[in-house]
């Protein structure tokens, strides 16, 4: 897709730069349009054509409706406010995503530790943590805000989830939130 962009992009460059309007040559531009988009799928560019289809993604973005105090290690925060939910992946009532076809997906998540205290979570696949986030408002009178992203190959079928590393866990509402999507 980039390749095509890159193709269309240089001919409308180069049209302008010819003082040549693009107009005259656009049902040429589209047979090459045509023709770079083959040929990017015959080497392996793209696994198939993007044509008029209209793909649907995999995406979702929840939050925190309500305070946590107190979760214990391996507490699962459940992220009960939903955003959206492209591909009905994300359980708001466990706070799990079901992956529902393999590929890369990228996740991140805000905690908003309480003042004074400590929030450290983990970015669970099947109950395994993967990526960890130290969250420590100190002896402040403020709440500490901390984001973690991470990149991961998934396959159809995983549970992926927030969960607290090393408890007890005590989460601010609101700003506090969880997202991912395929690539």
């Amino acid at each position: 897709m980039l390749l095509a962009l890159a193709f269309l992009w240089l001919s409308v460059f180069w049209a302008q730069c010819e003082k040549v309007s693009p107009k005259p040559g656009l049902k040429l531009f589209r047979e090459d349009y045509k023709s770079v988009q083959e040929t990017c799928i015959a080497v392996g560019f793209v696994k198939n054509s993007c044509g008029n289809d209209t793909k649907i993604g995999i995406a979702f973005d929840a939050r925190l409706g309500k305070q946590i105090r107190n979760l214990a290690t391996k507490g699962r925060v459940v992220f009960d406010t939903v955003n959206l939910n492209q591909g009905s992946g994300y359980d708001a009532s466990t706070g799990v995503f079901t992956v529902p076809s393999g590929g890369i997906y990228v996740f991140d998540w805000t905690i908003l530790a309480w003042e004074g205290l400590a929030a450290h979570t983990a970015l669970a696949v099947n109950d395994q943590f993967k990526s960890w986030s130290h969250c420590y408002s100190g002896k402040s009178n403020s709440y500490r805000s901390c984001s973690k992203m991470s990149v991961l190959k998934l396959h159809k079928g995983d549970k992926v989830g927030i969960a607290v590393f090393s408890g007890p866990a005590d989460i601010h509402y609101h700003y506090s939130s969880f997202s991912g999507f395929k690539l």
